[in-house]
């Protein structure tokens, strides 16, 4: 679930379900936090105090408006810690060796791109990176290591690394500028990963493998 939902299920003991929501859609929008940003939510302050305001328009008693600020206050102070955790758990690695393993880096990558309070869009973009660059290896060279690393703030985000002893790939240049015709089709998803990310960068030569590592910032 996310902290959306679990904000809501603790004001769901003394509030209905549209009342809930109501107050935390509320909550959000005054205290400038987009619900795509609340499970990496680092200072709760201000939404604590947007909360407790809402909850003071809806018909429910003091004590129970203390009883939710509270254990929503716990729970907030528990995903903080939580996420720090995950945040230090270090590199997630996929060895790409079957179709299976592309499925698992994506997989990983959304999840990941998930803890980190990225937007549907943005985790579907990552996502998409992963498994072009993991699909590219084992359709083209046969294995290889797809790394997944947290960038810590305070520029938040997701490092993605691909690595392969293959072939190298030839006419990179032509590739990335878009007007290289593959027969094979080789690298083309490559195009499209630099398109989706906000850090792209390659190391490939004949007979040496290729590494590409790429990145999205929240």
């Amino acid at each position: 679930m996310t902290m959306f939902t679990d904000i809501c299920s603790v004001l769901s003991r003394h509030y209905s379900g549209i009342s809930s929501r109501a107050i935390v859609r509320m909550a959000l929008k005054r205290a400038g936090v987009k619900e795509s940003e609340l499970d990496s939510l680092t200072d709760h302050a201000r939404l604590l105090k947007e909360l407790r305001r809402g909850m003071e328009l809806f018909a429910a008693s003091p004590a129970a408006r203390q009883d939710c600020a509270e254990r929503i206050e716990v729970l907030l102070r528990v995903r903080h810690r939580e996420r720090e955790r995950e945040l230090q758990q270090g590199a997630r690695i996929v060895k790409i060796t079957s179709e299976q393993h592309i499925v698992d880096a994506r997989t990983t990558a959304r999840g990941m791109a998930s803890n980190l309070g990225f937007g549907r869009t943005d985790q579907v973009k990552v996502s998409t990176a992963v498994s072009e660059l993991a699909r590219n290896i084992y359709r083209y060279v046969g294995e290889g290591v797809v790394t997944l690393r947290y960038i810590a703030p305070p520029r938040a985000g997701l490092e993605i690394e691909a690595r392969d002893d293959g072939p190298g790939i030839p006419h990179i240049d032509e590739i990335l500028g878009g007007s290289f015709k593959s027969k094979t089709g080789m690298g083309l998803g490559i195009l499209g990963c630099k398109n989706l990310m906000d850090d792209f960068e390659i190391e490939t030569a004949r007979g040496e493998g290729t590494r590409i590592v790429v990145r999205k910032y929240k």
